[in-house]
């Protein structure tokens, strides 16, 4: 349950964008034979030089208009350039959303900065099992996968309380669209499947809570949202959160709001990753649960500073609680897998490795290993995996192999007219096209991986064709190419070369 403040209009708080040229300041460029230091001083104040092997810079100031400079030293012998002085700023992104300037939480933890990096991808399907959502918002417009109600037993999942639409805006609002909130995914790529447990009132039964994540596991999402619980475990529940453990999907769980020793579940599963709440100074929020399960904390707020956020009737409003801090969590293992950073204990394993400690030295029950940092999270250089896209002939026989970038994108030059693509990011890292692993087939739509079946392309010599298809976790074996161990193996030493890459890039850099 989380508490809520209503949310004033507000009529501008956009910001304007300052430039980052430094007045009156030019750095010039001369061949570093030349001496022209003094007649430099004719022009302006020299105020440092620089040396780089066979050219010299200098850092001049003068109210010399630019043009006029240029024509001026044009005479001088030697001359290579001239470009205005600039100023360099921390690497992050700041969207024009209109109450972005109120989102304290999202600065906290490095969001923007994470946003240089990576917006997400739409590789990534994240289930959020709560009270629906409010799907007329003007923040949430182009996010959505198809979902469920399993309150109604319909297709319809819309919110009547609130909460879902809540946590769904932190996860993802539409970024950058001078409007609203800004989510941690950028809201643009990054998929939502909402998944209806809860009523009106906030109440929700755990027999279809399990329902609810079985059903996301099958439906493709690689990612799911808990920002709710009981203070008992459940078999169901557990066997549920097992599955999902099972087949790769990570479950990021809220710890809960007594403000006492206990996490709820299914936060308290091993499996999950447990998230507790700070407040904007970084403080335990007093009503976070606490206890040796709770894997790290992000921002939920207090009574004077909470989280804004979208909300049903097309509304933004302020709320806090654990429900809030997890979200956030999840929007950053979102942009983590986008950015080749997967396998559920390796998701945790980073999250706890970049999180900024608090409290006492090291994991405890209060903050488990602190509080998240999106940008360490999505730079991190160890656990990198690659999307592997690759072409198989009408014999099952292996056609040629390449990489897809972040968002998804590739090009892959086949070499026999008639072939089938798939798609293949290896989540749990053995080596096999194996049970959670994402996984995708030209013919591929979306909804159950089980259903449908790989197309054959047909190409004619020099032929350029655009393909789209989704991907999904790996839940049977129905449509996944039966590779002969040769063929297997190359395409897992392709992996690991591409691999190798990456790392050397990174040390190289």
């Amino acid at each position: 349950m989380t508490k809520s403040m209503s949310f004033p209009t507000v009529s501008s708080l956009s910001k304007k964008v300052e430039s980052d040229i430094i007045d009156n300041q030019y750095v010039v460029r001369f061949d570093a034979r030349s001496s022209v230091k003094q007649k430099l001083s004719l022009l302006g104040k020299v105020l440092d030089q620089l040396r780089v092997q066979d050219e010299i810079y200098y850092l001049l100031e003068t109210s010399t208009e630019i043009s006029s400079l240029r024509e001026e030293l044009s005479k001088i012998p030697g001359f290579l350039g001239i470009e205005p002085h600039r100023l360099m700023t921390l690497s992050s992104i700041t969207p024009n959303d209109t109450h972005f300037p109120l989102q304290w939480n999202l600065g906290l933890i490095r969001v923007p900065e994470a946003w240089s990096v990576t917006k997400g991808s739409d590789i990534v399907t994240i289930a959020v099992i709560d009270s629906g959502v409010d799907f007329s918002h003007e923040d949430l417009q182009g996010i959505f996968v198809p979902g469920y109600d399993f309150v109604e037993n319909d297709a319809y999942p819309q919110d009547d309380n609130g909460h879902g639409t809540h946590v769904t805006g932190i996860i993802a609002a539409l970024t950058n669209n001078n409007k609203g909130v800004a989510g941690v995914t950028w809201g643009q790529r990054v998929k939502i499947m909402p998944l209806k447990v809860l009523r009106g009132d906030g109440t929700g039964d755990v027999f279809y809570f399990a329902k609810a994540v079985v059903y996301a596991v099958d439906h493709g999402a690689k990612v799911i949202n808990a920002s709710l619980g009981s203070r008992d475990p459940s078999p169901e529940v557990e066997a549920a959160v097992r599955y999902a453990y099972q087949n790769d999907v990570v479950m990021v769980c809220a710890a809960g709001n007594d403000g006492s020793s206990g996490i709820d579940y299914p936060a308290a599963y091993p499996e999950t990753i447990a998230v507790g709440a700070v407040t904007i100074d970084a403080r335990r929020a007093s009503y976070s649960d606490y206890g040796p399960e709770l894997d790290v904390v992000a921002p939920g707020g207090d009574e004077n500073q909470a989280i804004l956020s979208t909300y049903r009737g097309g509304a933004y409003v302020y709320s806090l609680g654990t429900s809030m801090a997890a979200p956030h969590v999840t929007g950053i293992v979102a942009l983590m897998i986008s950015q080749g950073i997967v396998g559920i204990e390796n998701i945790r394993n980073v999250l706890r490795a970049t999180a900024i400690d608090l409290g006492p030295s090291g994991h405890d029950i209060y903050y488990g290993a602190g509080l998240v940092d999106a940008y360490a999270a999505v730079t991190f250089e160890d656990g990198w995996k690659p999307l592997i896209v690759f072409s198989v002939d009408e014999n099952g026989k292996l056609d040629n192999m390449t990489v897809a970038n972040g968002l998804g994108q590739f090009v892959l030059e086949v070499k026999k007219p008639r072939v089938k693509i798939y798609a293949w990011l290896d989540f749990d890292g053995d080596g096999q096209l194996s049970y959670g692993d994402l996984y995708g087939y030209y013919g591929y739509v979306g909804g159950n991986p089980s259903t449908g079946s790989a197309i054959v392309l047909t190409l004619d010599m020099f032929e350029n064709r655009e393909i789209n298809f989704n991907i999904a976790p790996i839940v049977d074996t129905s449509n996944r190419p039966n590779l002969q161990a040769q063929d297997m193996q190359i395409l897992t030493n392709y992996k690991r070369s591409i691999v190798e890459k990456h790392y050397l890039k990174l040390k190289n850099r």
